[in-house]
């Protein structure tokens, strides 16, 4: 049979003492309470970039090419200026489609601001996509969203200033607010390709270099780091997503302004490359 249930006087002693009103203790958070609680006490997220930038239609020398500066470099400076380095699709808009290369010419060769990752032909995209520079042997890392690991044979992009260096160590990590999958991304050098409307990147098969929307594409096994154009071999249709971080090329940044060359003093490169970071 079932126990009848009693009730326990609060006024009842026990041991000379009252035994008082019973007060349950509060059940154990559930995990999912416990996460919920954890949430309240992280700080809110911040933007990549809560200042303002200077954008605009036109372009100026940021960094001329001699003496230029490295990758690092010149995203350091970038970010200390708030200038938006020109995308890859903005550079072949003035070094093919018009002759506004004229007023930036000393920039080149030149970084552009487009961020490229890819992995192996063939490798489908882990969480993140490792790169190591043969030349100072630091390590880039660009984290994957979730939505594109497994993919293979394609680009991840990522435009400045929507993306941000961090240092750690030896290690440069880049977190990106918005990352773009380009797919079908050509997995053989030194070929003419079209680009996609987006970024500018070459795609898809390999095309005679008499179409004018032809892109000549240089790129190695795998790789993390900007693109690079120039106006001289191939009449400014190369792209080039090859080139050494330790490399100093220009940079031509985004402005209001009618074209006009940047007063800003070039960086005066060191002779020997540093693992830090900023200038």
């Amino acid at each position: 049979m079932p126990h009848k249930p009693f009730r326990i006087d609060p006024n009842r002693e026990f041991c000379g003492k009252k035994l008082g009103v019973y007060v349950p203790k509060p059940k154990p958070a559930e995990p999912e309470d416990k996460q919920k609680e954890l949430d309240k006490k992280k700080p809110e997220p911040k933007p990549i970039h809560e200042e303002s930038w200077i954008r605009g239609p036109n372009l100026e020398v940021f960094i001329p090419n001699k003496p230029g500066a490295t990758m690092e470099q010149v995203l350091a400076r970038a970010e200390k200026e708030k200038r938006v380095i020109a995308s890859n699709k903005r550079m072949d808009q003035a070094l093919v489609e018009s002759d506004e290369w004229k007023s930036i010419r000393n920039a080149l060769w030149c970084w552009s601001g487009t961020m490229s990752a890819y992995e192996k032909p063939g490798k489908k995209f882990e969480k993140t996509i490792e790169y190591v520079d043969n030349k100072t042997k630091i390590r880039y890392v660009f984290e994957v969203p979730n939505q594109y690991v497994g993919e293979k044979d394609a680009v991840l992009i990522a435009e400045h200033p929507d993306y941000r260096l961090e240092i750690d160590g030896n290690n440069r990590v880049i977190r990106a607010a918005v990352v773009d999958l380009i797919e079908r991304f050509p997995t053989e050098p030194h070929k003419w390709y079209l680009a996609d409307p987006k970024h500018g990147i070459p795609v898809e098969d390999p095309i005679d270099s008499s179409d004018s929307n032809a892109r000549y594409f240089y790129r190695i096994e795998k790789r993390v780091g900007l693109s690079a154009r120039d106006v001289n071999f191939g009449s400014g249709r190369v792209v080039s997503l090859n080139n050494s971080h330790s490399v100093s090329f220009g940079v031509v940044v985004e402005t209001a302004n009618a074209n006009v060359t940047s007063e800003i003093i070039p960086i005066v490169r060191s002779a020997k490359q540093s693992g830090g970071g900023g200038l």
